[in-house]
């Protein structure tokens, strides 16, 4: 009988030490597989997080422009853009577009924010000279801009257009007066205070304004019309030395860059539909037909003030007249582009038709330093284009 007892108590024994190996292994198997499956699920985060990254890096990728290799004629921004210009010191391309001051790398397409403005009814922004500064017409009124300060100034006065004087330290404006119902050109400091008085009883109601080049010397004209002369006038910011130039029907007018010629366009006929191009002396002298109708807004100087790169206005039908039509945007052009010799008046064509994607109405024609290329702005959507020369 006490033997009896012994078996049955190590048999007891036996058992529990059984039981307690298995659960032992069990508990060690549960650990394995909740390891696993822990490894697993890192895993699967770490795909999470770089499949992100690729997705964040897709979108980076996807604001830049992809110029593909010898692409001659390119539309870098579909979106509307103004103020085109190039920043200073750089061949980088600037352009104001949906509240952002952005550069866009011509080579290579990359694009970058530099500055934010803060309004967005942008109507037309003109940079000063080192484009470090800006004019701009949002939503009628009138504002300056500083790039460096990123700070805004309403102008004081009610004004229909300005522009920058040589040092961009102040502005020049036409003002209506409507108590007198008189028009006059003036010059103000940046928030339009401190005005002195350059022009009196002016006789337009729309003018355009410039300046000649490596002077301090203003000049304006009506507004381009084939039914009124257009004469151009400059004088120094003073009142003083006033001189004209040309005259004929719809004139305009581009000074070269170093003020020693002027480049212009005019109706052949009043009230017609074609346009001349010439070329004149600094004194208005020595007019030059150059067999090229489109307007000067559509022709830009080369640095060598010799040659010029034009689009030429194309499907302009015959009943509209010129340059009215196309200033008030009553027909769209259809360009092609060339490059002429003023000198000589030899012609080169710069991209061949078929190469051009559709009808063009190039404005605000821009040349990087180097004159690697030809920026433009297309006038049907404001987008950005980029011709290889």
């Amino acid at each position: 009988m006490k033997e009896i007892g012994l078996t049955k108590q190590k048999m007891l024994l036996i058992g529990v030490a059984g039981i307690f190996i298995l659960a032992l292994v069990m508990l060690g198997v549960m650990f394995l597989g909740q390891k696993k499956r822990s490894g697993k699920k890192m895993s699967d985060n770490q795909e999470v997080v770089s499949s992100e990254k690729k997705v964040n890096k897709q979108n980076q990728q996807s604001s830049n422009v992809n110029i593909k290799k010898n692409e001659k004629l390119v539309k870098l921004e579909a979106g509307k853009v103004f103020g085109l210009t190039i920043k200073s010191g750089t061949n980088l391309v600037m352009f104001y577009e949906q509240q952002n001051i952005l550069t866009l790398d011509p080579f290579f397409g990359k694009k970058n924010a530099i500055s934010k403005y803060p309004f967005g009814e942008v109507r037309s922004w003109l940079w000063s000279k080192g484009a470090d500064k800006a004019i701009v017409n949002d939503a009628g009124d009138y504002y300056t801009y500083d790039l460096n300060s990123n700070l805004t100034n309403k102008f004081r006065y009610d004004i229909d257009i300005a522009i920058f004087n040589k040092d961009g330290n102040r502005v020049i404006y036409k003002y209506y007066n409507s108590e007198t119902h008189q028009r006059k050109i003036k010059i103000a400091d940046l928030k339009g205070e401190n005005g002195q008085l350059v022009v009196d009883n002016l006789p337009y109601r729309k003018v355009n304004l410039n300046l000649q080049p490596q002077t301090n010397r203003m000049c304006y004209l009506p507004t381009p019309d084939a039914r009124i002369k257009g004469k151009l006038f400059c004088l120094d910011l003073d009142g003083n030395n006033k001189k004209s130039y040309g005259g004929q029907f719809g004139e305009d007018y581009l000074w070269s860059p170093n003020g020693q010629r002027i480049l212009t366009s005019f109706a052949k006929e009043e009230s017609g539909n074609q346009l001349v191009l010439a070329v004149m002396n600094k004194d208005g002298g020595e007019t030059k037909g150059l067999s090229f109708a489109t307007t000067v807004k559509k022709c830009v100087w080369s640095k060598d003030n010799v040659n010029v790169y034009c689009a030429m206005i194309g499907g302009a039908p015959l009943d509209v007249m010129l340059p009215n039509a196309w200033e008030e945007q009553i027909f769209n052009s259809a360009d092609t582009f060339w490059k002429i010799n003023t000198k000589t008046g030899e012609k080169k064509r710069l991209v061949e038709l078929e190469k051009i994607p559709g009808a063009i109405d190039a404005e605000d024609l821009v040349l990087d330093p180097e004159e690697n290329f030809l920026f433009f702005r297309a006038r049907r959507d404001g987008g950005l284009w980029r011709l290889e020369l």
